[in-house]
């Protein structure tokens, strides 16, 4: 039963099992379930795969790039400008500050399209549109337009832009405009120095920038602000040039030029015994605020006082003179046979403007006559005269530090002609600046020490701390004897000879007038016609405190001597600057007696204001001579029968201690009223002071009335 009842299966026990074995699914999954899983890892593990080349791509091999790629966008750097340093008068007055103005940069790389970006800032910032856009396509941070005016920068400001940068920088002003401006010079766009002390003295003006980052967000609007490196800002100047004085002087040469039409000019005043430069005026001129950067300009730039070479001419035969003195040649005794007018150095004929016969040696310079001085040259001989021009520093640049400064010319005596020591005793045959000359005034002045010439006086740092500017020494170049014989010379030239004109009234004034020809470029020749004025001197004699130099430029008015142009302008600038600085009159003016009715006093007024001439005024010079100023003279006057009477001294511009002082030494009693400077006087200037009568002085702190007084000089036609 039990064997039947299993007869119909065939399998054994193992079998059975094995066959419910490969029934059932391993692990529970079938063999489809563990292809999808193998290719499920497969994926991951390329996916993985890529992932990391990817992270290796971006984190190492572009990883310097992108973060790079990154700070560009949300950071920019910019340099932060450093405050020029200030330009002071010595009497710390400013004459070049830095004042705040805006400048416009934009991130090029933020801009897609530039060209329409280009024409929007072109307009709004008044400038060509092609400039713009090439400096956009440079690419990063450009500066658009540096110091922009207020409404540039508020039209720029309403665009917009997220890419534009508003930097505040320093813009340089000029408060007091063409005053001083070829000793000051400018600053270009860059704010970097292009003429005069600021081209000088740059890297102490300028100071050091700084740097700075800005932060942007993801929509490039900039939320932060960062100074990575202070600025340092520059150190100021602190010059000799009295700003007062250098303002009188500026007008005063304006109007001559105006006068004269002449084509250019200058006026030195400088102190004898140091070397301090107190004005300093050149004409053409230019405006540093509002500079053009044209062809004419840039001309202007040019300081005449260092820049210009030129003869001399008769300013010179002090030098000549002195030297001789000095060697022991001459003496102020001795008398030079001036051959009435005329003399041949070789093949060229020397002449002088008025024939004269028999002239002592300080009546050569007084009449400033060309064959006197020659041979007073002779006397002292070649090698001397050359080793004399040599110390007294022509030549070699005076120090002054002024850019554009020229040494002059002085050949190798190897190089001298045979008419070469002629020509330079008259001021011919050498090229030499103004400073020069009033180097060589001042020798005269100080007592026969040579100085150097300085117009800056300190350097200050932001701290405050002072460091001088350091100046050669003095050296001897003629003794103190020589030196005041010269003096005392000069004087005569101003009192009796050529330099009437040059008359202050209250002080002694020494001095010398000039009158070159001056040289066609073309032609190397002297030209016809073209004449180069000066004078050169200082006051008081008797302590001298400031030195003058006056030189006008091919005059093409009425007269071109130097005794006619420039004696008279002296006049003015030293009387204003004598009383300014506050320097004692050292002189009584002499009482006047009043010409005779019988006198024609119309025809005396058209000979002083210059109508009449003198018969020698229309003489004319050989080719190559220097000009000499004539010698004209008042007509005589016939004495009164009456007692002779006092006049009036101009007071007007003098302190209250100056006009007691004056009044006092002229035993002229005063009646004053008010304080200050003097306004106003009765009676007038010139005008008969009765015996006893008071001089009334209105004293006030308004703008006192400069004149040259009323005492005019005689005029001469030099």
């Amino acid at each position: 039963m039990r064997r039947s009842r299993h007869a119909g299966h065939d399998e054994t026990p193992d079998a059975a099992a094995s066959a419910r074995s490969n029934a059932l699914p391993e692990n529970g999954l079938g063999r489809a379930g563990h292809t999808r899983f193998d290719i499920f890892g497969f994926v991951a593990l390329v996916w993985f795969a890529i992932i990391a080349v990817r992270l290796l791509d971006l984190q190492v091999l572009q990883g310097r790039e992108l973060a790079d790629k990154a700070v560009r966008q949300q950071e920019a750097t910019v340099d932060i400008p450093a405050r020029r340093g200030a330009i002071l008068d010595r009497n710390g007055q400013e004459l070049a500050l830095s004042t705040p103005a805006e400048s416009i940069g934009v991130f090029a790389d933020r801009i897609e399209d530039k060209a329409a970006v280009a024409t929007t800032l072109a307009v709004a910032l008044d400038m060509p549109e092609a400039p713009v856009l090439e400096r956009l396509h440079r690419g990063g941070f450009q500066w658009v337009k540096r110091l922009v005016s207020l409404a540039e920068a508020r039209r720029a400001r309403e665009l917009g832009l997220d890419v534009l940068h508003f930097e505040t920088e320093s813009k340089r002003y000029y408060p007091h405009g063409t005053v001083g401006a070829h000793v000051l010079g400018t600053v270009g766009l860059d704010h970097h120095g292009q003429a005069g002390l600021e081209q000088r003295f740059e890297s102490q003006l300028s100071g050091e920038s700084g740097l700075g980052v800005l932060y942007y967000d993801a929509r490039q609007r900039r939320y932060g602000r960062q100074v990575l490196e202070p600025t340092v800002p520059g150190r100021d100047l602190q010059l000799d040039l009295d700003l007062e004085l250098q303002s009188f002087v500026h007008l005063e040469l304006g109007r001559v030029i105006e006068e004269t039409k002449s084509s250019a000019g200058t006026v030195v005043l400088m102190e004898p015994d140091t070397g301090q430069i107190l004005a300093m005026s050149s004409w053409p001129r230019f405006n540093p605020n509002n500079l053009s950067r044209n062809a004419t300009d840039l001309e202007n730039l040019r300081n005449f006082a260092v820049s210009y070479m030129v003869e001399p001419g008769s300013t010179f035969k002090v030098l000549t003179a002195a030297a001789a003195l000095e060697e022991g040649q001459v003496t102020t005794e001795d008398v030079f046979d001036c051959e009435m007018g005329g003399m041949w150095v070789g093949r060229r004929r020397i002449r002088d403007h008025h024939p004269y016969g028999n002239l002592t040696m300080p009546e050569v310079l007084m009449k400033s006559s060309n064959v006197g001085i020659i041979k007073i040259g002779d006397r002292l001989g070649s090698s001397r005269l050359h080793a004399y021009i040599r110390r007294f520093g022509f030549g070699t640049s005076t120090g002054l530090g002024l850019p554009g400064e020229v040494a002059g010319l002085v050949r190798p005596l190897s190089r001298w002609s045979g008419s070469s020591r002629a020509s330079l005793s008259m001021g011919q045959e050498i090229g030499v600046t103004a400073v020069q000359m009033a180097r060589l005034f001042a020798t005269i002045a100080n007592g026969g020490k040579l100085v150097s010439p300085r117009i800056v006086r300190s350097v200050r740092s932001p701290s405050g701390a002072e460091t001088l500017v350091e100046q050669e020494p003095p050296t001897r170049v003629i003794s103190a004897e020589t030196a005041a014989t010269m003096q005392a010379i000069l004087e005569q030239v101003v009192e009796g000879g050529t330099g009437r004109l040059a008359q202050i009234q209250g002080y002694r004034v020494a001095g010398k007038t000039g009158t070159a020809q001056m040289i066609n470029p073309v032609s190397r020749s002297y030209a016809d016609g073209a004449y180069m004025a000066s004078f050169c001197g200082f006051a008081p004699v008797n302590d001298p405190a400031l030195v003058g130099v006056v030189m006008l430029y091919d005059p093409r008015g009425q007269f071109y001597y130097g005794g006619r142009i420039a004696a008279p302008l002296f006049s003015s600038v030293m009387r204003w600057a004598l009383r300014y600085l506050d320097v004692p009159p050292s002189k009584r003016v002499p009482r006047k007696r009043r010409p005779a009715q019988s006198v024609s006093q119309d025809l005396l007024v058209d000979f002083v204001e210059g109508r009449v001439e003198s018969p020698e005024a229309g003489e004319t010079l050989a080719l190559g001579q220097d000009p000499i100023e004539s010698e004209s003279t008042v007509p005589p006057q016939p004495q009164p029968d009456t007692a002779p009477q006092a006049v009036a001294p101009d007071m007007r511009g003098l302190t209250m201690r100056e006009a007691f002082t004056l009044a006092a030494s002229l035993g002229i009693q005063i009646e004053s009223t008010g304080s200050g400077v003097a306004l106003e006087q009765i009676p007038a200037p010139s005008e008969a002071l009765a015996d006893g009568e008071a001089l009334r002085l209105r004293f006030g702190r308004g703008p006192a009335l400069v004149s040259t007084g009323g005492q005019r000089p005689q005029q001469d036609g030099g």
